[in-house]
């Protein structure tokens, strides 16, 4: 009996034992893959890679090439992006509107689908929350559809608060916005 209870405890160890080994293979392997990242600060000489990075993202609903140049070229815009060997995998675009209505406006935020799920967008929210204090901006905004559960989450998870839902505010298609602000 003794032994039988012996040999269930060293597989019940061997499978802990690789359960945990793949769990830190996982874990290594999705940090070595974000020390491959490097966040940067994009701008109108990489509109190319932007707006194809947008239509990837959201291609049903992407901006306009024109209106990309026009805020590229504002300088209260700034995009960080997340690059990996020359390409796009994350970005946050914001517009600074300090000294008019003091906020920052989250515009645009887009993970590539490869890379979702793995924190990047709470640590592109993290980084303009942290540049934009340096300038002493403390409101935030952005908004998101009433369909993506997971922005929503993100915004959530970094503080934002909803302050109101808008009917019918996105088009193709047709939809709710859930209107978030952070406030520190």
């Amino acid at each position: 009996m003794t032994i039988i209870l012996l040999k269930s405890i060293l597989v019940l160890r061997i499978e802990s034992d690789l359960t945990n080994y793949e769990k830190e293979y996982e874990e290594l392997s999705q940090k070595e893959n974000r020390e491959l990242i490097t966040l940067e600060k994009l701008g109108i000489d990489q509109m190319e890679a932007i707006v194809a990075f947008d239509k990837l993202c959201f291609p049903t609903d992407c901006w306009k090439e024109s209106d990309w140049k026009e805020l590229l070229e504002d300088e209260r815009a700034v995009y960080y992006a997340f690059v990996e060997k020359e390409r796009i995998v994350g970005d946050v675009f914001i517009y600074n509107w300090k000294g008019e209505d003091d906020y920052v406006k989250i515009m645009n935020l887009a993970i590539h689908p490869e890379y979702r799920k793995q924190g990047l967008a709470h640590r592109l929210l993290e980084h303009v929350t942290e540049e934009m204090k340096k300038e002493e901006m403390s409101r935030f905004c952005g908004e998101t559809r009433a369909s993506n559960r997971g922005m929503q989450k993100v915004f959530e998870d970094c503080g934002y608060k909803v302050n109101k839902v808008e009917e019918d505010y996105f088009q193709n298609p047709k939809e709710s916005a859930y209107k978030y602000v952070l406030q520190l």
